[in-house]
């Protein structure tokens, strides 16, 4: 069972995308303030982070970069997911795994998700 953890201001939004991928057989931590992502990642220890780009005093791509950046992080695969436009999204570079547009297709979003977490399954420990 992988876990990943969804940053997602819109609880609405980070609900659905819980429930989906716990019928994956996913373990699922929602957060929904980026000023918590830092604890979330130490204590949850995620195989996975989806994260909006649009978040309540952060960017996404910032949070992602910074994540990256961090040699004890930065081995997580990050998947970003916005109601922003295909150009808009290049304003700030990023280091994502993944993007997905919304309104995205829920069968779009597991496939993304065991794309960037196979390598993770199949990696000897």
């Amino acid at each position: 069972m992988s876990k990943i953890l969804v940053l997602d201001n819109d609880l609405g939004n980070a609900d659905v995308i819980q429930l989906v991928l716990e019928e994956q057989d996913h373990q699922v931590k929602n957060i929904n303030q980026a000023d918590l992502l830092n604890d979330s990642i130490k204590n949850f220890k995620p195989d996975l982070i989806v994260m909006d780009i649009i978040l309540d005093v952060a960017d996404g791509r910032d949070l992602c970069n910074f994540v990256k950046r961090n040699r004890d992080t930065g081995h997580i695969p990050i998947m970003l997911i916005t109601a922003l436009l295909e150009s808009q999204v290049d304003d700030i570079s990023c280091t994502a795994d993944g993007i997905i547009f919304k309104p995205f297709d829920y069968d779009k979003l597991t496939r993304m998700v065991d794309r960037l977490i196979e390598p993770r399954r199949e990696a000897p420990n």
